[in-house]
């Protein structure tokens, strides 16, 4: 059982961190026998809610899909916690469902007003995310960017391995070497590096970047594909990745290499993890 943590130290944010999350635990849990849970830790963002059509959003009014809504999400399982009565049965009673026995998700915490926010206690999110790697196979958690608030590093700590996300630029990774210095939290052996929204034709490819920079270890990618950004935005990303002609695409097919990419990855998570001694 193991705790998979999305994270990045980019200045600029959205770099595509949670679309690369989306992309990875839904192949995983479409491929691979592994029970898998999605949480955010952000505030107000429901990428992870709308990517699985969780949340309505104007692309689901244009289209007149319905919303579907959670019991209540982080918040329920929150007060739980929070209270000592959370147990990793329960969990699942705050969970949307996305792929039976294989996928579930964790519906974000809302933008709400300041009386509301002040009785939201953040402080629980490393015990939940504990707890709930108890009754998963994989928890995958898309943390805050930075290092400044100690629930991040508590997270960070408690994760069996730490995705570093980056955009496609050299100085990202020069940053990221910087900051592996200072940090120890983030240069450990539980360490993999990862390129989003990934060009293949750009002259900044992953072996030119990792040539020009002081990085020497093996950069994985999410490449951008056009369809799979739609998928994400009208809430269907299972849909477009269950879909045959999508999954089973060759390399020389539109969408194979993002797919082919995608799924290099989790076999390298699943290498990683066995390799640490995480998982069976």
């Amino acid at each position: 059982m193991s705790i998979i943590t999305f994270w990045n130290n980019s200045k600029s944010g959205h770099i595509g961190q949670t679309s690369s999350l989306v992309a990875v635990a839904t192949l995983m849990a479409v491929e691979h026998n592994y029970k898998i849970l999605l949480i955010s830790t952000e505030d107000g963002a429901m990428e992870l809610d709308k990517a699985y059509g969780v949340s309505e959003n104007s692309a689901m009014k244009f289209l007149g899909l319905k919303e579907v809504r959670f019991n209540s999400g982080i918040e329920g399982v929150m007060k739980l916690a929070n209270s000592g009565k959370l147990t990793p049965q329960l969990i699942g009673n705050f969970t949307k469902i996305v792929l039976k026995n294989r996928l579930e998700v964790i519906a974000g915490k809302k933008e709400t007003n300041e009386e509301e926010n002040e009785k939201f206690d953040a402080n629980g999110y490393p015990d939940v995310i504990k707890i709930a790697n108890k009754y998963y196979d994989m928890v995958f958690v898309d943390l805050n960017r930075g290092l400044e608030s100690n629930i991040t590093k508590k997270i960070l700590e408690a994760s069996n391995l730490i995705i570093c996300n980056m955009e496609q630029k050299i100085e990202e990774v020069e940053n990221l070497v910087e900051l592996q210095r200072k940090e120890k939290i983030v240069n450990g052996k539980n360490i993999m590096y990862l390129l989003n929204r990934y060009e293949k034709n750009s002259k900044y490819n992953a072996k030119n970047i990792i040539r020009s920079s002081r990085m020497k270890k093996d950069l994985y990618t999410v490449p951008y594909d056009l369809m799979y950004s739609d998928a994400l935005q009208d809430g269907v990303v299972d849909q477009w990745i269950l879909n045959p002609k999508i999954r089973k695409a060759t390399i020389e097919e539109e969408h194979g290499f993002f797919i082919s990419q995608v799924n290099k990855f989790c076999e390298g998570i699943i290498y990683k993890l066995q390799e640490l001694h995480v998982l069976g």
